[in-house]
């Protein structure tokens, strides 16, 4: 019987015959060695090209890539010439091969090595827009930009965005970055822009086939088309100016005919100061809060009265500022009643987050009065805190028990 052992130091090891060294990379397809090198960061990607013929066109033609400026080291000017110049030889010799995916991320705070200071050096704005101007001529599809953490004196400059391929768009800028920035694409049907710049003064979207939309931050100037979903959620501003109630209401009344909307805790209380367009073609509607104080259940009521025809509604968590027991209670089912809400009758699903900064009684209530008077309702989720009181829960069963959905609980973890 032949028994496994170690082998030892003078047993020679066989070699691999030749005929078993198979070269893998080449026996697949395009579509699967481009997937995979999807994943790489742009410098394993970049030394992949050196490899062979094969390699190099497979390098040059991948449709999908990231430059994460927050995993390379630019530690100085020198560091960061040699990968802005990889960069730029990598997009000029693509030729016309086609991106399909790009995205673009600054984050220089995260590069400090032993006691050196990251280095923005002169010309990375240029570099930067350079570098979109190529993606642009390769037609690109999805364009993902992050530059919410980078620090140039004198910013980026101005950022125009104009194809005739580019189906996907997202930005995120601080408050010194960009100037201007003017999208234009009559095949852009996502837009995602969290736009924290104090001193620009314009965002200019045209883009007529745009359905979904998220914009957190400030909104300035827009002209959009028919949209399906939008979602407005507006930061605290610091200049007067630029207050979120001067430019919610023309936001909002441009994107009237949206289906699906969802505001946050700010963006409710500017638009009950401006006043409400009609959205009577909304169905489903969230909205971003932490509370229900007295403030902005006063400001939330004319909003819900602006739907007749809701039938989803989706009530988020968020982390406002804490309010005080007094200024969360208060408001009974009597005064939901009374509020006479016009979707009332046809809403069909509902959900809740009680999340830890649940304070007071007025959500309860506002969860009761659903339950109890919603004779459509199907079904509604509670999201509730371990902090829940059992008086709290005590009165949801009650309510559930006159209600013809199914209630379900879940406990925030």
């Amino acid at each position: 019987m032949e028994t496994c052992r170690a082998s030892t130091s003078s047993e020679k090891v066989p070699r691999v015959s030749l005929e078993f060294r198979v070269d893998r990379l080449s026996s697949l397809s395009d579509e699967i060695a481009h997937g995979i090198l999807s994943l790489l960061p742009f410098g394993d990607l970049s030394r992949f090209g050196s490899l062979s013929k094969r390699c190099k066109e497979l390098h040059l033609s991948t449709p999908s890539f990231r430059l994460d400026l927050s995993k390379v080291d630019i530690s100085t000017c020198y560091k960061w010439s040699r990968f802005a110049n990889a960069v730029d030889r990598f997009l000029d010799h693509r030729g016309e091969n086609r991106i399909l995916h790009l995205g673009i991320r600054f984050d220089v705070r995260e590069h400090i090595f032993g006691n050196e200071t990251p280095c923005i050096c002169e010309g990375v704005g240029r570099r930067f827009i350079s570098w979109i101007e190529n993606a642009l001529r390769c037609k690109v599809e999805i364009l993902d930009i992050d530059i919410s953490r980078i620090h140039l004196e004198n910013g980026v400059g101005d950022i125009t965005i104009e194809s005739s391929s580019l189906k996907s768009f997202s930005i995120s800028s601080n408050s010194w970055t960009v100037r201007r920035l003017k999208i234009i694409g009559r095949k852009i049907e996502d837009v995602r822009i969290d736009w924290r710049s104090e001193w620009c003064t314009t965002v200019s979207i045209f883009a007529s086939d745009v359905k979904n939309l998220q914009w957190d931050g400030i909104t300035v100037n827009h002209q959009l088309g028919t949209l399906e979903r939008a979602e407005l959620s507006l930061a605290n501003i610091i200049r007067r100016d630029l207050s979120p109630d001067v430019k919610a209401v023309g936001f909002l009344t441009s994107v009237h005919r949206v289906k699906a909307l969802t505001l946050n805790h700010n963006t409710i209380k500017a638009l009950f100061k401006k006043g409400i367009p009609p959205l009577e073609n909304v169905f489903d509607f969230s909205m971003k809060i932490g509370n229900f104080s007295i403030e902005l259940v006063l400001a939330l009521v004319p909003i819900l009265r602006a739907m007749p025809n809701l039938t989803i509604l989706d009530v988020k968590s968020s982390t406002p500022p804490r309010c005080l027991l007094n200024e969360c209670s208060g408001l009974t089912m009597e005064y939901w009643r009374s509020s006479k809400l016009p979707f009332l009758s046809q809403l069909k699903e509902v959900t809740v987050d009680l999340n830890r900064h649940f304070y007071g009684s007025n959500q309860i209530e506002f969860i009761r009065f659903i339950l109890e008077d919603a004779q459509s309702l199907r079904k509604m989720v509670i999201i509730y805190p371990l902090r829940l009181g059992k008086g709290h829960l005590k009165k949801l069963n009650e309510s559930e028990k006159i209600s013809n959905a199914h209630v379900v609980y879940r406990r925030f973890k």
